[in-house]
């Protein structure tokens, strides 16, 4: 995925350096365990929530396997002035779910909503 973001072309990759930075940074904890589950767990939950400090960590640790690197402030300033930013989002999700990476973690997920909404 590319972005401009300040007039200069940056790298978004969402690979498996990718999920073992987030998991890295984000561990879920059970009974005194790390899990790497930042992806699915935390992130794709918050990222279909709309949450755009999810955003915005998952654009900055998709770009640090990259070069040219983007400072955290940048994306920040990027998101605040994006004029739509639900595509930005949806951008987001659809390299997440292509990506081998994530490609099985938001197959999860979806299923996960699809039964939560077939029990309501």
């Amino acid at each position: 995925m590319e972005l401009t973001i300040n007039g200069k072309q940056y790298e978004f990759k969402f690979g498996t350096k990718f999920v073992r930075e987030l998991d890295k940074l984000f561990p879920i904890m059970q009974e005194g365990i790390a899990f790497g589950m930042g992806l699915s767990a935390k992130f794709i939950p918050e990222l279909k929530s709309a949450n755009i400090n999810a955003l915005a960590t998952i654009l900055y640790i998709a770009n640090r396997t990259e070069s040219p690197k983007v400072s955290q402030g940048d994306i920040d300033d990027f998101i605040d002035e994006c004029e739509d930013i639900e595509k930005l989002f949806d951008d987001v999700l659809k390299e997440l779910s292509e990506s081998n990476a994530g490609k099985m973690a938001m197959k999860m997920i979806e299923e996960r909503v699809k039964k939560a909404e077939r029990n309501n």
